[in-house]
């Protein structure tokens, strides 16, 4: 069955603005082959200004490297760095290399560019499905979803002190739905914490029949939201507002299970070290029912400006 189809099924049911949301969504990261083999396009976000998000990128870079591996070998770990920022004013090209294909392993280097400059590369590691040993962190205890409020409800109690970034976030309708697991008022977020923030995110309002390529694509985009903000945070400073220049350096995840990102997943992240204008901040990723589904890790620039 062709991707399309199944991003019409999948944003068939709910609520109808929702619904198109999700499939704007996942026709955006479905990058579309080139003319030139190897070569996949990715479209430009409908009324995107400025920068392109990170996430964006990871995700259309998984999708690249996805269509040149069988579909029995889903992406198990990507490393990749953003050297230029991507402009919504262009498509993005993605140009695949095929260095390996073995007996289990496929491995893929994807680079992205605009006007023919670099402006971000990937390795990727593909996996066919075998059988071994299991072990896995166990899940944070902290509130569900059902539980807790969202950016869009501190945003509309805090109007004038919440940060850019949650404005951000709920400044137009999005696919994303966001429940941080956190005491949102102004006064606790100028507190310095440990650099340990949870945060439940989910797409659209369910279940989404889509392939594991896509699903850990659309992980891929979630997984560049809020890293940065929690080492941030162990200073008592919320990202985005004056005072410093902040951008993603260098991004890797490890996918340890199939994703279904339409059900909620726990984002639990943490920072254990800031220093030399830079932080890093690494993440993990739970189902409800506490199945550890991906980890990752980013450095992020934290530049102190006048």
């Amino acid at each position: 069955m062709q991707l399309m189809q199944l991003t019409r099924m999948s944003a068939g049911q709910g609520d109808p603005e929702v619904a198109a949301l999700v499939a704007g969504l996942l026709g955006l990261l479905d990058v579309r082959p080139d003319a030139e083999p190897l070569h996949f396009v990715g479209a430009r976000r409908p009324g995107g200004v400025g920068r392109v998000f990170g996430g964006q990128v990871v995700g259309q870079a998984i999708m690249a490297a996805s269509k040149t591996v069988p579909e029995n070998r889903p992406i198990h770990s990507l490393h990749c760095y953003f050297m230029r920022p991507a402009s919504e004013d262009h498509e993005i090209d993605y140009a695949v290399d095929a260095d390996m294909d073995g007996k289990a392993f496929s491995n893929r280097r994807v680079v992205a560019r605009q006007d023919g400059k670099p402006a971000f590369n990937m390795t990727a590691s593909f996996h066919a499905r075998e059988q071994g040993l299991h072990h896995q962190m166990p899940m944070p205890d902290v509130p569900m979803p059902e539980e807790l409020g969202s950016f869009a409800d501190y945003v509309a109690q805090h109007p004038d002190k919440a940060s850019p970034v949650f404005k951000r976030l709920i400044q137009r309708p999005s696919a994303f739905e966001y429940r941080p697991v956190a005491t949102l008022m102004p006064e606790a977020l100028k507190q310095p914490h440990p650099g340990l923030a949870y945060c439940w995110i989910r797409v659209g309002e369910g279940p989404l029949d889509l392939p594991q390529a896509m699903q850990r694509a659309l992980l891929g985009w979630i997984s560049d939201s809020l890293l940065l903000a929690s080492a941030y945070r162990a200073h008592g400073v919320q990202i985005g507002m004056p005072g410093y220049q902040s951008a993603s350096i260098d991004h890797s995840m490890w996918f340890h299970g199939d994703v279904q990102c339409g059900d909620w997943l726990l984002y639990q992240i943490e920072s254990p070290w800031t220093g030399d204008a830079r932080g890093l901040a690494c993440g993990r990723f739970f189902t409800r029912d506490g199945r550890l589904v991906a980890s990752t890790a980013q450095e992020g620039l934290m530049r102190p400006v006048s």
